[in-house]
């Protein structure tokens, strides 16, 4: 696990989706009412946290593999639709409409927008950090080819970027609303799951990758 920030920490792990090394990172917020592991990418006994972890967020309807064994030990939320996915997930709550379950240092914002995944955003204030799931994606040159070659058929590559299926099936209206409120945030880094993290100009980067939604 490695340190990008005060609080911040995240932990890197191979991936492949439909055959695509796409990697996943698993990212560690610390605030002072608790841990919240974010999108956990290992058990829990395979990472040595900072202090135990109150919470571990479920963000998408993608991103459930690992959350399993977190259960256990902390308190769990999951994104919109993940229950009726993974019944057998038994979870605190649903992070959804204005719940804001992790206290004043996180700000969770439910994206409906993106109907496939049900992302939940998170926004870490005190070092002005947004973590992302699928939102974006930042696939960089030392990609695999075929990753690389995969990701700009679907317009994904190179940079920050959306994907031609987000394109396709965004609800646009509530789209620029929700992505809107994100950038009216104060925040500069942008963590994503796949691909490079953005450590300055992450709000910039976001708003180049929507420039087809007129943000």
């Amino acid at each position: 696990m490695r340190t990008l920030a005060d609080g911040v920490h995240v932990l890197e792990r191979p991936q492949r989706f439909f055959g695509l090394e796409v990697g996943a990172r698993m990212t560690v917020l610390e605030t002072d009412a608790g841990l919240l592991v974010h999108s956990p990418v290992v058990a829990p006994e395979a990472v040595a946290l900072p202090e135990a972890a109150r919470w571990v967020l479920a963000p998408n309807k993608l991103h459930h593999l690992y959350v399993g064994p977190w259960l256990e030990s902390a308190e769990g939320w999951l994104a919109p639709g993940l229950p009726e996915k993974r019944p057998d997930l038994q979870a605190h709550g649903v992070v959804q409409g204005d719940v804001q379950p992790f206290g004043p240092d996180l700000k969770v914002f439910p994206l409906t927008c993106f109907p496939l995944a049900n992302e939940v955003v998170v926004l870490h204030r005190p070092s002005r950090t947004l973590v992302v799931s699928d939102l974006v994606f930042n696939v960089q040159p030392d990609a695999p080819w075929l990753t690389r070659a995969a990701m700009f058929c679907a317009c994904g590559y190179p940079g920050c970027r959306t994907t031609l299926l987000e394109v396709a099936l965004f609800r646009r209206e509530a789209g620029r609303r929700e992505l809107r409120a994100l950038l009216e945030e104060d925040w500069d880094r942008l963590v994503l799951a796949h691909g490079a993290v953005i450590e300055s100009g992450g709000k910039d980067a976001l708003r180049g990758a929507f420039r087809w939604l007129g943000l």
